[in-house]
Formats: C-alpha cells, structure tokens, sequence
C-alpha cells in the first residue's frame, strides 16, 4: 500500500481518536464516583487534565522533534493513549484513576502537536481540506463520546463505557507503525520530520509575533470553548431550563464545530488575509454571550431564543480551526510547522486551562453569571491580539532567516 495512503489512515484515525476520551467520562461520572471515590478536588482536577497535559506536552514534543521522526511520536502517543484508557478503566482507587488520565492526556496532547506538521509533510498540496476533515474529525469525536457513553454504560458497565475508547487510538496506532517501521527500514532520515535543514535549528516561534499570535489563538479560544463546555448546562439551567434541554443545548453547542470546521481551513487558503475571518469569531462570542445574558428567556413563537444565542456563540468556535490551520499556513517547513504547533499549543493551553475553573470561582464569588462571562470577554481581548499577529500573509522562518542574516552581518 501507498506510505501517503497508509498515512492518509493514520490522520484520520488519529484525529477522531483525539478527543473521545476527553469528553466521554463526564456522562458516566456519577457512576465513576461510586467505585472510585473521587472527591469534589479530585474531580476538579479530573477536568482540568485534557489542557493540563495538552500543555505540558505541547512544548516537550516539539524539542523531541529534532531527534524523532514524527511516525515514532504519533505511534507512541497511540500506545499511550491505548493503555492509558484501558488502564484507567481498571483502576479501583483515585491515585491511579487520575495517573492514567493524565497519561492518556499526554498521548493525545503528543497527538494534538504531531498531526499538524505531519499533513504537512505528506500532503503538501492538499493542507487546507485535510485541516479542514481533521478539525471536523475532533468536533465529531467531541460531541459522539458523551452520545454513546450512557448507553455503552448501561450495557456492559462504565468500565466498559470508559475503556472502549482505546479501540480506536489502538486502530491509529497501526499505520503509524508501519509508517515509522517503513521509515527506519529505508533510513530514510531526510525523509522523518528531522530533516538535516539549517532552518530548523533556529526556528524558535517565541522570537516571533506569530508564534506568540498563536498562543494567544490558542488562550482565548481554549478560554472560551472549554468553559462552555463545561459550565454552559449549568448557566442555561439557572435561567429555568431542564436538565433535557439544557443537555441538547449543550450537544448543539458541540455540534456547531463541525460545518465552521469544514469552512475555515478553506477559507484560509483563499484568503490573503485572515484579520477579518478571526475577528468575525471574536465578535460572534461577545454578541452572543451579551444576547443571552440579557435576554436568556426571551421567545419568538414556540421557538425559545437561547437556541439562537447559542447558535451565535457557538458558530464563533471558527476561532478553533483557524488556529489549527495557521500552523501551516504560517510555515514553510515541516520544522517550522513543529516547533509553532508545539510552542502556540503548548503554551496556549498552558494559560487556558484555567479558564473553566476562572469561570467557576468568578461565579461562586460574585453570585452573577455577569462576572464569569467578563472573565471571558476579557480572554476575548487576547484573542482579538491573535488574530492581529497572525492575521498577514507572512512565515515564521521568514524572521528566523532575517535574525540570521542580521547575526552574520554583526560577526
């Protein structure tokens, strides 16, 4: 088989793989609770680990990079995320529980980094419609996880529910073992993500605005979504919900990823300039939280505006892909495409994995959803910054050419 068909398989996999088991434990936690004794912290720490170890990883896989080829990263991220999932659902205490979690976290968030750079370097010439399927990919897996939990749950236990997601990181991790086996066999080192280029040992993405435009990207998105994802139910049903409506709100929510997901990287290749695209996003969150804030019982006919609210703030989540897409359209080398997936991830998640629990505390402490949300508006700021340092039509190696250039005319 074709190594651009076998990797073809394993970004597809891959992708779909990254987020089941992220958001398919919070459906079944209660049952969790029961067996392995999570306390109130212990939970909240739970939910912080996707953006915990996203963080973490993200920095330490962009130096592992320069000395291991990107097939060996993302079959290792796949073992990880495997045994990580089966092993968690084995687990009888909180300690372990939470260990392999974490571990779990770093497989994928290994993953989260790797994917970028290697569509990069297989599929050159098609990096807008792959960005585009494997965006969509993430939003699906996101929003299938919690739908088939409950049922999993209730036939054959959470257990089962929890760890039957290591099938699909166990089915990504074959062609990525191919691909790296294919790749050590013809020594093909030129061929890794490790090529010998110049430009690769002084990419360093901090130096650059557009390194620190996609953190700041990555913070207000991350900021906003993952509060949302986490304390949406909870704000819609303060305002007299049901726990049922506030459930398929949530899902639409979810499920208003995917078609932005689909457009955006294809917008991005079309445009010279992705100013306007991301403040379009900046300014759909802020409307659409002021709307609901203000008038969250309002209603047309039989038709309850929060649906409409939530549709605006939730086509907003274009703000996603257009970070992931950057990655490359901001890069010339598969090198460049690491080093800035690795740092503007890394970082980024860093500083947004706070958010949730920003969003939490602002709430308990002032009584007033108001408060929380001026938390977000506030991210929303860094965002807008995003979105000015990225949006020219410009490449990261660029300035590390130019900081070479200037070097050698000092020497």
């Amino acid at each position: 088989m074709p190594a651009g068909l076998i990797a073809l398989a394993g970004i597809v996999l891959s992708a779909f793989s990254l987020r089941l088991a992220v958001s398919g434990v919070s459906p079944v936690l209660d049952r969790v609770r029961e067996d392995v004794a999570l306390d109130a912290a212990s939970t909240g720490l739970l939910a912080m680990l996707p953006t915990l170890g996203f963080a973490l990883t993200g920095l330490l896989t962009a130096a592992a990079m320069r000395k291991v080829s990107l097939e060996a990263l993302l079959t290792v991220a796949c073992a990880l995320a495997a045994f990580g999932s089966i092993a968690r659902a084995a687990s009888s205490s909180t300690a372990p529980f939470l260990g392999f979690s974490l571990l779990i976290m770093i497989g994928l968030g290994i993953g989260n980094v790797t994917l970028p750079p290697i569509i990069k370097k297989y599929f050159r010439e098609h990096i807008a419609p792959l960005t585009a399927i494997y965006s969509m990919l993430l939003g699906l897996s996101t929003a299938a996880a919690p739908f088939f939990a409950v049922p999993l749950a209730d036939a054959a236990g959470w257990r089962f529910s929890v760890g039957s997601w290591a099938i699909f990181s166990l089915a990504a991790f074959v062609p990525w073992l191919l691909m790296w086996v294919s790749v050590r066999r013809e020594g093909a080192r030129a061929a890794s993500s490790v090529v010998p280029d110049p430009t690769q040992a002084v990419v360093k993405p901090w130096r650059s605005p557009i390194g620190w435009g996609l953190v700041l990207l990555f913070v207000g998105t991350s900021s906003n979504t993952f509060s949302m994802f986490t304390w949406l139910p909870r704000v819609i049903t303060s305002y007299g919900f049901s726990e049922h409506q506030a459930g398929l709100m949530l899902a639409y929510y979810a499920i208003l990823g995917l078609p932005v997901s689909l457009v955006v990287p294809l917008l991005v290749r079309r445009l010279s300039r992705t100013t306007g695209l991301g403040l379009t996003a900046v300014a759909l969150y802020a409307l659409g939280y002021l709307a609901m804030l203000l008038w969250p019982n309002a209603q047309w006919g039989s038709l309850d505006a929060m649906w409409v609210w939530i549709t605006i703030f939730g086509l907003a989540q274009a703000s996603f892909p257009l970070a992931l897409t950057l990655i490359n359209a901001r890069t010339r080398t598969t090198a460049g495409a690491g080093a800035l997936s690795g740092f503007g991830q890394g970082v980024g998640y860093l500083a947004g994995c706070v958010g949730p629990l920003i969003f939490g505390l602002l709430f308990t402490w002032g009584g007033s959803w108001w408060t929380s949300f001026g938390y977000l508006w506030l991210m929303l700021i860094a965002l807008t910054a995003g979105v000015l340092l990225t949006g020219h039509r410009r490449f990261l190696e660029d300035r590390s050419a130019s900081d070479r250039s200037v070097a050698s005319a000092r020497e």
